[in-house]
């Protein structure tokens, strides 16, 4: 791995340690027998404080679709990195085409301008 690079950190990294700290810090009302681990609102309840993570991995879900087995190639976060850059990379153009077109503006400030939006 080069020293510029990047590291990482996968689900289950974070998980397990953030599982140990819940279990042993959260107040329980009354000794249970199912550990934190095994309930099923831990992983809804991470997606409902960080609901961004739902949009990435919805727009994982359809690269995966549309470019089909070539995307076995990638590991998902190589995967998520360039659906990330992709995304910047088309806003960043459709902005600078816009504002060819617009004057200098986008489309967006133009019609914030003009009183729309």
């Amino acid at each position: 791995m080069q020293p510029e690079q990047q590291r990482l950190i996968s689900e289950e990294q974070f998980i397990k340690p953030l599982i140990n700290v819940l279990n042993k810090v959260t107040p329980s009302p009354k000794p249970s027998n199912t550990p934190i681990e095994k309930s099923p609102t831990l992983k809804k309840s991470l997606n409902d404080l960080f609901p961004e993570q739902a949009y990435d991995e919805k727009d994982i879900q359809i690269a995966k679709k549309e470019l089909g087995a070539i995307t076995n190639v990638f590991t998902q976060e190589q995967l998520r990195d360039a659906v990330s850059e992709i995304q910047f990379l088309t806003e960043t153009w459709l902005d600078d085409f816009e504002r060819e077109i617009f004057g200098g503006l986008t489309l967006k400030e133009t019609l914030h301008e003009k009183g729309g939006l």
